[in-house]
Formats: structure tokens, sequence, C-alpha cells
């Protein structure tokens, strides 16, 4: 075992709220980590109400989530629409052989690209877009042409929002 993954291993081990390795949470845990995420802004007071305990537990929590790595960030939910980009698209893309690193420096330059993933499949890539018209759509989609096939959709709506997983 790497000593990154064995110090990882450690760390969760030794934390008395976290249960093993496989990082299992509480009820507090998971009460915890539900208030972050329906508002990562909830002061640690309000925070500390609603699951049951005192501020300084659960800053202790919360810094405990953050070291394993359950807690990676925090930030706002922006609106692409508002912002003027009015369509979202899923483009799904397969590099020509040899091509793989370009079309992945073609896609992580792209900046309309906010979210990509490497897939199982016909496909490698399946990346979101927001772009503000079908002109702009074709611009995307012309970056990562060049090396390998893509084939774009539209989002109409998104019926499931982001959301947390079951804890």
């Amino acid at each position: 075992m790497p000593s990154t993954a064995l110090q990882a291993t450690k760390k969760v081990k030794a934390s008395d709220n976290l249960r093993s390795e496989d990082t299992r949470l509480d009820s507090v845990d998971a009460a915890i980590l539900r208030e972050l995420c329906a508002d990562a802004r909830i002061p640690r007071a309000e925070l500390s109400r609603r699951v049951g305990l005192s501020a300084p537990s659960v800053a202790d929590r919360v810094r405990r989530l953050e070291d394993v790595g359950i807690i990676t960030g925090y930030g706002a939910r922006i609106d692409p629409a508002r912002l003027g980009y009015g369509l979202t698209i899923l483009i799904r893309a397969r590099p020509l052989p040899g091509e793989m690193k370009n079309m992945i420096e073609a896609i992580q330059e792209t900046p309309q690209i906010v979210a990509c993933d490497r897939v199982s499949g016909e496909d490698c890539f399946v990346a979101r877009a927001h772009v503000r018209d079908v002109a702009e759509m074709e611009t995307v989609i012309d970056r990562i042409v060049p090396f390998g096939a893509t084939n774009s959709s539209i989002v109409q709506s998104s019926p499931v929002e982001e959301r947390l997983v079951e804890l």
C-alpha cells in the first residue's frame, strides 16, 4: 500500500466520529452534511442547533470531514441561463487513435465546458457545456472535432438536479 494511502487510512481510523476506513458516517455526520449541502453558508451556531451539538463539537466534526476528504469544498450554485447561457449541451466524444491527449487538452481549454467525465462504453468522454446559442455550440464542438468523433445533445430539462448521495 502506498504511504499516502496508508496515511489516509490511518487518519480515518484515528477519527472517533468516522467509524472505519470506508468512511461510514454516523447520524450526526450525515445531518451535518445534509445541512451544509442545503446551505453551505449556514452559521456554525445554527448548524449546531439543527444537529443538536455544541458549536465546538460541530466545528470539530466539519474539520474532520474536510480532513478526510468527504467535504471537498464550498460554493454557490449559479444559474447559467441567468448569465446569458441559454443552452446546456452534452458532448460525447471519442478520440482518434493517438489523439487522446490532444482531445483532453481541447476539452480542458474550452471555457464553456464546465464538467467532463471519462466513461466506459463506446465514447470516452461526456462533457457538459453552457453556451449562449447554437452558433456557440458549433464553435465548442469545432474545438474538439479535430481530435475525434463527437455526438452532442441539447439538454431540454433536468428532472433530477445534482443532489447529495444517500448517507
